[in-house]
């Protein structure tokens, strides 16, 4: 059995709300503000952790719902 650890920092807390915009189908943070822009809550915040690549990626449970990562709009802009 393989053994990792990970240390992380989330830029959000549960119970943050942040304003998402759906862009090509990807949840976008940061962006401009649009007919799909919705504001949601933060209720959970999933770390997940990349044995072969060492890296993390948090994914974040929204208004109790859905799972979506989240995407700095300067990322999509920048196509990244």
């Amino acid at each position: 059995m393989q053994q990792s650890a990970f240390i992380a920092h989330c830029p959000y807390e549960i119970g943050d709300k942040v304003n998402i915009t759906f862009h090509e189908g990807v949840a976008v943070i940061g962006g401009p503000v649009t007919e799909k822009t919705a504001e949601v809550v933060i209720t959970d915040i999933l770390a997940v952790h990349s044995c072969k690549r060492q890296k993390v990626t948090f994914m974040y449970e929204i208004n109790n719902t859905r799972v979506l990562r989240l995407v700095e709009w300067e990322a999509v802009k920048n196509g990244k």
